[in-house]
């Protein structure tokens, strides 16, 4: 049973917002043409649904949830807090109910994570130009380096990477850098 079920998300924007103000939790969000579903989290509910309920964030956004609100409408929705939770377990959570409903607007099926989505080729442009050049600061590469600690890589993944960087040369620098690592 959810922890808020709100049924008319149309006239109730405001509310929902302001419920859920710096709260953390699971959402659900389901059509009530053709029951399909959506289940997201965040550690700021009100402000996640004050971002679904901003037309410029659904109009650019390409989340199959966004383009489903578009086209039927708000009325069109049922919104459910599913639970609140404290932020470390979040993730777990989403999980726990990605696994009980299987819900259909979800493209990713594994919770806090971007495996198996693609960027189209405008967007890897994009970024290909966006990081071409560009340096970090010690402070952000530090925070890169904490983010990806205890992160394991599928054996797929090793080979590709492997086989990537099969036949360069490392500079003298980069061969000293590495002994200094070690």
């Amino acid at each position: 049973m959810p922890a808020k079920i709100y049924y008319n998300t149309d006239s109730e924007k405001s509310i929902i917002v302001k419920d859920n103000k710096n709260k953390s939790g699971i959402y659900k969000w389901v059509n009530l043409e053709n029951n399909k579903s959506y289940v997201g989290s965040s550690v700021n509910l009100g402000r996640r649904f004050s971002t679904y309920f901003s037309f410029a964030y659904l109009s650019r956004n390409k989340l199959t949830i966004s383009k489903a609100i578009l086209k039927y409408g708000y009325s069109k929705f049922r919104l459910e807090i599913l639970e609140y939770c404290d932020k470390k377990d979040l993730i777990t959570r989403e999980q726990y109910y990605f696994d009980l409903f299987n819900p259909e607007y979800n493209t990713l099926k594994i919770a806090g994570s971007v495996f198996g989505f693609k960027h189209s080729e405008s967007t890897r442009e994009k970024l290909s130009k966006f990081y071409i050049g560009r340096s970090f600061s010690e402070e952000v590469r530090k925070k890169l380096s904490l983010s990806l600690k205890g992160r394991v890589h599928t054996v797929e993944a090793l080979a590709k990477m492997s086989k990537a960087k099969f036949g360069i040369k490392k500079s003298e620098e980069q061969k000293k850098k590495l002994v200094i690592r070690l």
